[in-house]
């Protein structure tokens, strides 16, 4: 059996790797890819902990949040797909002046 000690600090450099490239890059792809280590992070956290304990709680949580992140994965897709269709961009500097490309109401 791992050690909650070891298991805790590899979740926690999973989630300070993820914090990282979610705030030093500017690629949109990159950002959802840090994002997804950093809930990877938190899944070894909770499967890590239930272990622990000796109940089944942190791989029922780990269950329901890998859902939600691929619910959440394939919408950012779409809307990354959809930017670069339209912008030809999708680093974060040219996606946050869509406001104002759009000024005389022309779709």
């Amino acid at each position: 059996m791992i050690p909650l000690n070891h298991s805790l600090a590899i979740a926690a450099l999973l989630f300070v790797l993820g914090l990282a490239v979610v705030l030093l890059r500017r690629e949109l792809l990159f950002i959802l890819m840090g994002l997804e280590v950093m809930f990877n992070g938190v899944a070894l956290t909770a499967i890590a902990a239930g272990q622990h304990w000796g109940n089944a709680d942190g791989q029922v949580l780990t269950i329901m949040l890998m859902a939600v992140t691929a619910a959440e994965i394939v919408v950012a897709l779409i809307l990354i797909w959809l930017a670069f269709d339209r912008y030809k961009a999708v680093r974060v500097e040219a996606l946050t002046r869509l406001r104002d490309d759009n000024k005389e109401g022309v779709p």
